[in-house]
């Protein structure tokens, strides 16, 4: 699906510097330790380094996960995907987002986020799903629902599982994966330690594996303590959008956006 002709003209005065990018590297932890420390370059360099994009064929992108990724808390149904398309575009990136569901007003509407899922539950359809859409991206947040649900118990094996199971059907896929945005109260232990395995489980896949952190995103921005407002759904978008610098091509060299971060309420 073409970027929607204009859309850079509404938004190109208003970038700011970027923050750094999160990414996932993965040193051997064996001596001497400038075998561990030059094995750790490596992966980092592993991970930023770009997709293979034909030009005139856009990249196939799958925001992949549960009710975040549907963008229950938006009104439109949006989330955080309307506002990543518009800035993909700016930045002259002719995306193409896929997945079976459909909803909201953005320019491409497309996606695969199924509200109320769990991992295990994604990773018996992801076969299916990675072999229809053949992303060569997927943005990657599942968990909650196993967290809020008293599933925290093998939950990163279960994510491991997912991972592996998507690089067995395309070993070229790139993942961004989200460190969970954290619900406050009896379950905050719980997702802060499902946060923590996050860079171990990027690590052992560091050539396709980038870690973003929607762990950063306050539960002020969101309407019932789980599901962004508009401010927080916006803040995902961004979130996103450093992780594809990392991935796609010229990525660096993109038109900045505005870092809502640094906007306040």
């Amino acid at each position: 699906m073409n970027p929607v002709p204009m859309i850079a003209a509404a938004l190109m005065a208003t970038g700011v510097a970027l923050a750094a990018p999160q990414a996932a590297t993965a040193a051997t932890g064996t001596p001497p330790a400038a075998r561990a420390s030059a094995a750790g370059q490596a992966s980092a360099a592993a991970v930023r380094q770009p997709i293979q994009a034909t030009p005139g064929i856009p990249v196939r992108i799958m925001p992949f996960g549960d009710s975040l990724t549907f963008g229950k808390g938006d009104r439109a149904e949006n989330g955080y995907r309307a506002e990543l398309f518009t800035w993909l575009a700016l930045a002259g990136v002719h995306a193409d987002f896929v997945g079976s569901q459909r909803n909201g007003s953005g320019a491409d509407t497309a996606h695969e986020g199924h509200p109320g899922w769990r991992i295990a539950w994604l990773n018996r359809h992801t076969d299916f799903w990675m072999r229809k859409h053949r992303p060569q991206v997927v943005l990657l947040d599942i968990g909650t629902n196993d967290l809020l649900r008293n599933q925290a118990a093998g939950a990163p094996r279960r994510l491991d599982q997912l991972i592996d199971r998507m690089l067995a059907t395309d070993p070229k896929v790139r993942i961004v994966l989200a460190k969970l945005l954290v619900v406050r109260g009896r379950h905050e232990k719980e997702f802060r330690s499902f946060n923590a395995t996050l860079a171990r489980a990027a690590a052992r896949h560091p050539g396709n594996v980038t870690l973003v952190d929607m762990s950063a995103i306050p539960a002020t921005d969101t309407v019932d303590g789980v599901h962004p407002d508009e401010l927080g759904y916006r803040k995902m978008a961004y979130q996103w959008f450093q992780g594809l610098r990392q991935i796609l091509p010229g990525g660096r060299s993109w038109q900045p956006v505005p870092n809502p971060f640094s906007a306040g309420r």
